[in-house]
């Protein structure tokens, strides 16, 4: 669903609930890229990780309902 480029930038343009959540997901990509470089997870880099993963799941979630709804609206 997020793969429309131009679409998910459309919508970033109109919708700013829509960009503060692309941002974030962004942000905790590369917060979770970081976390995975590391050779050893303690128990705390590891809660860390779960964390950032359910954060960066529902802001997906979210931004695909966004998308279906300006897709409706839009006639796409």
């Amino acid at each position: 669903m997020l793969k429309d480029n131009a679409l998910v930038e459309t919508i970033c343009q109109v919708d700013e609930e829509f960009r503060k959540l692309f941002e974030n997901h962004i942000r905790f990509e590369q917060d979770l890229e970081a976390l995975y470089s590391l050779k050893f997870f303690p128990p705390e880099v590891e809660a860390k990780m779960k964390e950032l993963k359910m954060l960066k799941l529902k802001g997906k979630d979210r931004m695909t309902q966004i998308i279906i709804k300006y897709k409706n609206d839009n006639g796409l």
